[in-house]
């Protein structure tokens, strides 16, 4: 019994010990807190746009291949058009689920399809975008400021679980950029409405 008593003595002991060494986080003063300079913070980069680099060149080329392969394989056509008619074909692999969802690296081939489809129609061109976010490949509306990010125009989408309806998407798509193009001259330069950043990664 007295040997129980020392036992349950030493445990509390060394329990308030413990309570005793706890961190306690300083009080802080409203003004204290406005003027508090955090540690370490991370210089925001500046964007840099450039021509796509061969390996980049070089990954949309397998990608498009790729695709053209499902195509082919699942749905017994042999050749993409080029053009909107592209739209309906592509939809039936969404709807056919021949790409697994946790296939990221497929839906972002198909995403630079549908962006080739944007470039030819709206007039885009391919650029490297790096920024604080990493590197992206983007479409650029002529020499401005303005991206549209459709690699990752699907893979986004089904992370969140978004239903992917890809001639629906498009024609938003066609919708943001024409107006932004009628207003180009007279509104002062801003993201393409809908476009995310590759990480807010885009469209």
């Amino acid at each position: 019994m007295y040997l129980k008593t020392i036992l349950i003595l030493i445990c509390l002991s060394l329990s308030h010990a413990v309570r005793a060494e706890e961190y306690e986080p300083p009080t802080m003063s409203p003004e204290d807190l406005k003027n508090y300079q955090f540690k370490d913070q991370p210089e925001r980069t500046a964007m840099s746009v450039d021509e796509l680099s061969l390996g980049q060149r070089f990954a949309m080329s397998r990608q498009r291949g790729e695709v053209k392969d499902l195509i082919s394989r699942h749905l017994g056509i042999m050749a993409l058009r080029g053009n909107s008619d592209d739209l309906p074909v592509l939809q039936q692999l969404v709807e056919k689920r021949v790409v697994k969802d946790d296939d990221v690296e497929v839906w972002q081939a198909i995403g630079v399809v549908i962006g080739d489809l944007m470039a030819d129609e709206f007039d885009l061109h391919w650029v490297r975008v790096e920024d604080e976010y990493g590197v992206s490949k983007a479409l650029q509306l002529q020499d401005t400021m303005n991206f549209v990010f459709p690699v990752t125009l699907l893979s986004k989408r089904i992370q969140f679980g978004q239903k992917i309806d890809i001639p629906a998407i498009y024609e938003k798509l066609r919708a943001d950029i024409e107006s932004f193009k009628a207003y180009e001259s007279g509104v002062p330069r801003l993201r393409l409405p809908g476009a995310e950043r590759l990480s807010v990664d885009n469209i």
